[in-house]
């Protein structure tokens, strides 16, 4: 199972908008992400990356 963190605009600590995310679900500009204990933060951005094999995803606010 891939894990990953996800930053918002750009990969750095102070970006961290959620950690050990299982799934992402989009629907429109909202992203959802699910973390492995079924915690859900709901943001509105874009995604802009997702390097799976290193679990990082990054998105843009908007």
């Amino acid at each position: 199972m891939c894990l990953s963190t996800v930053y918002r605009n750009s990969q750095a600590e102070e970006n961290i908008c959620a950690k050990y995310v299982a799934k992402i679900d989009v629907e429109g500009d909202t992203l959802t992400f699910t973390d492995v204990l079924g915690d859900v933060t709901t943001v509105e951005g874009r995604l802009v990356s997702a390097d799976l094999t290193a679990g990082v995803v990054v998105f843009a606010a908007a």
